[in-house]
């Protein structure tokens, strides 16, 4: 009797701990697919405030439709009376109001156009308590997210809420337990554990090769935006040298070429970090040098320091313990974020200051600059890819350093100085150099 009745709890418990975990495994997937669904939906509201300066006189929407879909219609009005952000209009519809334009926006085509279709049981969107999208039934259900896109002009709340697949669970596994301790055979339960950590290792290393597929887009992009700085600093320091040996100057030509060659054994260097990760080859972690690290990037930037007149300057505490990590990776965090704060000085006159110290049992440096800092908008978005208040520029400097970061476990925080300058903290656990 004893025997059955532990037989009884154990399967229980087994079965019950297996059901929730399942269950857990499906909340975490739609979890995340409500992340790509919002952020989707930001990217398209988001492009709605950058069309509005390129909108045509006419109100001909069939080539603007043929880009963004859901704009229905907009209309020009020059009254001077105030008129809501928003009025929301039938069947999924609102007024999108900016000053002398408005746009009509539909939301049902604004969903079907996303890249990724996420399905939700129900789906809404609303602003100010005011609904003007819903797909589904708002029937009870298990799981609610909501969540705020960060518009200024467009600050809907998407909510989404969904219920347990009960089919799909794999109750045939969750009732294995059963099977297991009526069993009790100790050579197949060791069996089927180390077959089981050898499929789990096999599909670990497919999702790897998975994974690094998915992400060469990424790598691609990152590396047009890494390369372009140095090839631009080796153009202009061969023009510079072309320019001196006409004059009948040499002087400075040797200068100019070692720096020319210094920003080509950088471009080796990121060509090699490139193939790296296409191959799965394991990063090496070295002690590094800070101060020599710090000059390296300097010296990498002197073109651009000089020409807007930017002045360097540093503090490393004694204290200071050994830093083991991709030389690098770290040169590559520190670069984005000395180049942010060369081009945020542009007018010339400015400076940048590195602090570094011992905090936490980690390693903490401080990048801030005499610049006019950072916006509320650029503080919320700083590190998401292809986010910039530039003209020109592409958005994935901060993106990839956060990346690196995250890689070497640390954290990377932005905010501004008292003085209102931009200020960037990094923070690096330590790392035993076997390691």
């Amino acid at each position: 009797m004893l025997r059955i009745i532990s037989w009884l709890l154990l399967t229980l418990l087994s079965c019950a701990g297996l059901g929730a975990w399942f269950l857990q495994q499906q909340f975490e997937d739609k979890s995340a697919d409500f992340r790509i669904l919002y952020r989707e939906i930001t990217v398209k509201l988001s492009q709605h405030d950058a069309i509005i300066p390129l909108l045509p006189v006419s109100q001909d929407a069939s080539e603007v439709q043929k880009i963004l879909p859901q704009i229905v219609l907009w209309r020009r009005h020059n009254n001077l009376e105030p008129r809501r952000p928003i009025v929301p209009e039938a069947n999924g519809r609102y007024w999108l109001n900016r000053p002398n334009l408005s746009l009509l926006i539909d939301l049902p085509t604004l969903l079907d156009t996303l890249g990724e279709k996420k399905t939700f049981q129900h789906l809404s969107i609303s602003w100010n308590n005011t609904l003007l999208c819903e797909q589904g039934t708002a029937a009870r259900s298990y799981w609610q997210w909501d969540k705020t896109v960060a518009s200024r002009t467009q600050p809907f709340l998407v909510s989404a809420s969904d219920s347990p697949a009960w089919a799909k669970l794999p109750w045939w596994l969750i009732a294995s337990p059963a099977l297991f301790w009526a069993l009790v055979i100790y050579l197949l339960t060791q069996y089927q554990a180390n077959k089981r950590r050898q499929d789990i290792a096999d599909l670990r290393a497919r999702y790897a090769e998975l994974t690094r597929l998915n992400s060469m887009g990424e790598l691609a992009a990152g590396m047009v935006h890494e390369l372009n700085q140095p090839l631009t600093a080796i153009m202009s320091y061969n023009q510079a040298a072309v320019r001196l040996i006409k004059q009948d100057n040499p002087a400075q030509v040797p200068e100019l070429l070692d720096a020319a060659v210094l920003q080509i054994k950088r471009i080796d260097a990121l060509l090699s970090q490139f193939r790296q990760k296409l191959t799965s080859e394991r990063t090496g972690y070295q002690r590094i040098d800070l101060p020599t690290l710090w000059q390296r990037v300097c010296k990498l930037l002197d073109n651009e320091l000089k020409s807007v007149k930017i002045r360097v300057t540093s503090h490393f505490a004694d204290d200071l313990p050994p830093l083991y990590a991709p030389p690098l990776w770290v040169e590559q965090i520190l670069h984005n974020i000395a180049s942010n704060a060369i081009q945020a000085q542009a007018s010339g006159a400015g400076w940048i200051h590195l602090e570094a110290s011992s905090d936490n049992n980690g390693i903490a440096l401080t990048v801030t600059d005499g610049g006019p800092g950072l916006s509320p908008e650029a503080l919320e978005q700083v590190f998401i890819p292809f986010f910039t208040t530039r003209g020109q520029g592409v958005g994935l400097g901060m993106a990839l350093a956060d990346t690196l970061v995250q890689r070497l476990n640390g954290t990377i925080e932005a905010g501004n100085t008292s003085e209102g300058g931009a200020c960037f903290r990094l923070w690096f656990p330590l790392k035993d150099e076997e390691k």
